[in-house]
């Protein structure tokens, strides 16, 4: 927070006993600052703006704009106080009420900051609730409680989209509650963050995605319900993954029209050679079994990342015989 300048009564047309309040309480409220007794700071920063927001003086006015610029940074401390004592409570009941407390704050703060329009503050108030949310979310996750870890994650999540280690845990929540769906999307939509900055956050979300989507088309094609992955594969919101799933359930099926109508479009959405691969894999042994020789040949020699390529070059071999 920035320096706090003690104001000097020096007033026309405004009764002095009112400036003389205004600007006692705007000194105290800078003090209580300077004390980090940051409840009777902003109880005190309140109080100038409602006694002097109305006012044309230069004084006054300069109070209550300084009261207004550094009443939600008030509010946001006394969250990220009532946050750390949160997380040093053992008592499970004291612990939620803190969490709740500091929600309360920081909220106060992001609404006192939009009210006067102040961008940057409201800002950090919304990604401290982001962590508060990310660090109570993580207290019922690691005990195993992933329905309310939902809950508390979705709402840091809500309040900070770039927060992308809380939305990890988010979706790592959905997935182990089997909420298939609803975890890739969280995961598609870090994804789709900008790149460099957040290259690394995206790696880790395609790889989630990756790491599921193959745990729910193992589940689904052991019980042989192929249009089950079919039906799955139209609820991805990554296209990439969502034409390699359908492909891949379409073969399975033994749908070879259909992984053949649909092959070179899913293939050149892959962004990596082994995605790419596993489509042209899928694409060339439908080509094999529709009997159309010369498509299969063009279409394996595609493949050239594992675990694919070796059974490709294989499949090319006696192909050509």
């Amino acid at each position: 927070m920035k320096k706090f300048i003690l104001m000097v009564v020096a007033v026309l047309g405004f009764s002095f006993a009112q400036a003389q309040s205004v600007v006692e309480n705007y000194n105290a409220a800078t003090k209580a600052v300077e004390a980090k007794d940051y409840a009777k700071a902003a109880q005190l920063f309140e109080s100038v703006i409602a006694e002097g927001s109305e006012e044309e003086d230069e004084t006054i006015a300069g109070c209550v704009k300084n009261a207004q610029n550094n009443l939600p940074v008030v509010y946001t401390r006394l969250g990220s106080a009532a946050a750390g004592a949160a997380t040093k409570a053992t008592d499970a009941k004291v612990k939620d009420a803190k969490f709740a407390e500091a929600i309360a704050h920081l909220e106060k703060a992001v609404a006192k900051a939009k009210s006067y329009r102040n961008t940057k503050a409201a800002t950090a108030a919304n990604n401290m609730i982001g962590k508060v949310y990310q660090v109570q979310g993580g207290t019922y996750f690691n005990a195993g409680d992933f329905a309310k870890a939902i809950e508390v994650f979705a709402k840091g999540y809500s309040a900070d989209k770039k927060n992308t280690a809380l939305a990890m845990m988010l979706a790592e929540s959905y997935f182990k509650s089997n909420n298939y769906a609803e975890g890739v999307k969280v995961c598609a939509e870090v994804a789709a963050l900008p790149s460099p900055k957040y290259d690394a956050a995206i790696a880790e979300a395609k790889a989630k995605m990756g790491q599921y989507t193959n745990n729910k088309i193992a589940e689904l094609q052991k019980a042989n319900d192929f249009d089950g992955i079919i039906a799955m594969s139209e609820t991805i919101a990554d296209k990439a993954l969502a034409q390699k799933v359908a492909v891949q359930a379409y073969f399975l099926k033994k749908d070879y029209a259909k992984v053949i109508e649909i092959g070179e479009a899913a293939a050149a959405l892959q962004t990596t050679d082994e995605a790419k691969s596993a489509v042209y894999f899928n694409l060339g042994s439908a080509y094999n079994a529709k009997e159309q020789r010369e498509k299969a040949i063009e279409t394996l020699k595609k493949v050239t990342a594992e675990p694919y390529a070796t059974p490709a070059k294989a499949a090319v071999a006696e192909l050509s015989k």
